[in-house]
């Protein structure tokens, strides 16, 4: 069919390689002949065509996330940083079992390597164990600690010589520490190449920012052997490098755009509406997301933002400890039977415990800690503390005339029953108080929901740090009386 006519020549076909413009090709039949013939405008495409399908994703830059090449940029910037200073403390370490020594035996060496290996792999299961299911919630931050962790074991390394007596245990603290950056380093590259990952190309992805660091590893591996031969192992270079590494990490991390919710984006979008009542979008929450001092401390982002500390799917056996009163949990129970969730606040220890039920969802999640930010702040609130989402303000939003207003009703506190009130606490919420935040929450919660999938949020799955205690509604388990009744008097 004939489309366009140009010069006399019939362009029967265009061709396009994705969305390149500068991989395209022309189908034109010639005036009087019947043949067609392939015209490539680009002569000097097909070079850059070739180098963009060996070290990027197909169907890129559609096939991966707006932020993949921002990052992929400071990704690579700081795998040489890092290649270089792993050759330059390497020599040390060779060093240190005894290349290069006639004193050496090779089963002194042998030895060595195995103990430090023996450790490596310990501290791999460990952390494996303490911290496998904080690496999704805060991949960045573990992405960021991971590079630097690595950056202070080659530290140890180089320092080598000055452990002569202590070659062993020195290798030893290195190898746990990058036996932990191999477990979180790779946990979260993983994390990472599925968010940039849009088409379902997450081995794609993966594949080629392998080949991306193979060739960048290759070119930082020649430099440091040219810079070994001209200044040798040079203290100062490798503190540079060290230093770049650090700092091409920290932006590479924050070029990451991230669309689901963990703990701290998620209280900031919460204190933003509570504050503005406008939700943040994705981006912008990443760029006030904190990285490096987040969860130092007691937790300090929820103190800070909702004055308690916010407790997920937790056994409720913890709670029991500082409140034993029956008919407090019963009254729970009745004002919860239409949740997914039930909440308690623990004065004592300022924590909010989110007990979950079985079956819950991850919408109801989501909505049970924006109820418990929720609770948390009230709380304070009628206790008299100042918290940044009621206080301070030039322009008071609702919830903050609310929290004002809380503060001298009667009806929404009772006294604190322990004689010993920490922290200045004299009231906990009334079941009145309770109802009353259970049905704001109702009525806020769909608007919320909504606000976050238009500004970009993915509400599909979250990141929220969830342990697996499930409370069992009353009607499954009042035909189980026999178990109790069995147990019991081995108890007695």
């Amino acid at each position: 069919m004939k489309i366009n006519s140009m010069n006399n020549l019939d362009i029967i076909f265009k061709e396009r390689y994705g969305s390149s413009s500068t991989s395209e090709f022309y189908y034109v039949q010639p005036p009087g002949e019947n043949r067609i013939i392939l015209i490539s405008p680009h002569k000097f495409s097909n070079i850059a065509t070739f180098i963009t399908k060996i070290f990027l994703p197909q169907g890129y830059p559609e096939s991966v996330s707006k932020d993949y090449v921002a990052y992929q940029i400071w990704d690579t910037a700081q795998a040489f940083c890092s290649t270089i200073t792993g050759i330059l403390a390497t020599q040390e370490v060779l060093r240190g079992v005894g290349v290069g020594d006639s004193a050496a035996t090779p089963l002194a060496a042998t030895i060595t390597w195995v103990i430090k290996d023996g450790c490596g792999h310990m501290a791999r299961i460990l952390f494996a164990f303490s911290h496998g299911t904080h690496l999704d919630a805060y991949s960045k931050k573990w992405r960021l600690y991971a590079d630097t962790l690595n950056d202070a074991a080659m530290c140890i390394e180089i320092a080598l010589p000055l452990f002569k007596n202590y070659t062993t245990f020195a290798l030893c603290i290195s190898t746990i520490m990058k036996a932990i950056v191999g477990v979180a380093g790779g946990a979260t590259r993983i994390a990472m190449t599925q968010h940039h990952a849009i088409r379902g190309n997450m081995a794609d992805v993966s594949a080629k920012d392998s080949a991306q660091e193979t060739a960048v590893n290759l070119i930082a591996s020649i430099t440091a052997i040219l810079i070994l031969s001209i200044f040798g192992n040079s203290l100062a270079i490798f503190l540079s490098m060290i230093v770049l590494h650090i700092i091409f990490n920290y932006f590479a991390v924050r070029a990451v755009c991230l669309k689901t919710l963990n703990e701290a984006r998620f209280l900031q979008v919460i204190d933003m509406y509570l504050r503005q009542e406008v939700i943040a979008t994705p981006c912008e929450m990443n760029r006030k997301e904190p990285i490096i001092f987040y969860q130092l401390g007691h937790n300090l982002l929820d103190l800070k933002m909702s004055g308690f500390h916010i407790k997920l799917g937790n056994s409720m056996k913890h709670s029991i400890k500082y409140n034993y009163n029956a008919k407090y949990y019963k009254k729970l129970r009745e004002l919860y039977c239409e949740r997914a969730y039930i909440l308690l606040p623990n004065i004592k220890k300022r924590e909010t415990h989110v007990f979950f039920k079985v079956g819950v969802t991850t919408d109801k999640i989501l909505c049970a800690y924006f109820h418990a930010v929720l609770l948390s702040i009230v709380t304070y609130a009628i206790n008299n503390c100042s918290l940044p989402s009621f206080t301070n303000v030039d322009n008071p939003r609702p919830f903050a005339q609310i929290c004002q207003t809380l503060k001298s009703a009667e009806w929404c506190r009772v006294s604190y029953e322990d004689r010993n009130k920490p922290n200045n606490f004299v009231y906990e919420p009334s079941c009145e108080l309770i109802k009353y935040i259970d049905d704001t929450v109702q009525k806020e919660w769909p608007r919320i929901r909504c606000g976050l999938l238009a500004t970009g949020w993915d509400l599909q799955k979250h990141l929220l740090i969830v342990d697996e205690w499930r409370v069992i509604c009353k009607e499954n388990v009042d035909g189980e009386h026999n178990i109790i009744n069995n147990y019991l008097p081995s108890q007695r």
